[in-house]
């Protein structure tokens, strides 16, 4: 059973970028679809300031795993 626990949130500018660490199967998708944004040797190794908002949505979702997941600022609490 995957851990479901959010690790990390990265702030954008319409939406946050939550990854949990324990789902992510490190397949290197995110990086691949943009270094810019996803960099495992930077840190933060998120930086949603780099590209566009939908140039992010579609890079999480090439996510196999479920690990990286776009939620709304307008649903956040």
């Amino acid at each position: 059973m995957s851990d479901d626990t959010i690790t990390r949130e990265y702030p954008g500018e319409q939406f946050i970028v939550e990854w949990r660490q324990g789902r992510c199967a490190h397949s290197g998708n995110c990086v691949r679809s943009n270094p810019r944004v996803f960099n495992p040797r930077r840190s933060p190794w998120i930086q949603t300031e780099q590209v566009s908002d939908d140039e992010i949505r579609a890079s999480v979702s090439q996510c196999p795993s479920g690990a990286l997941r776009i939620r709304e600022k307008t649903d956040a609490s």
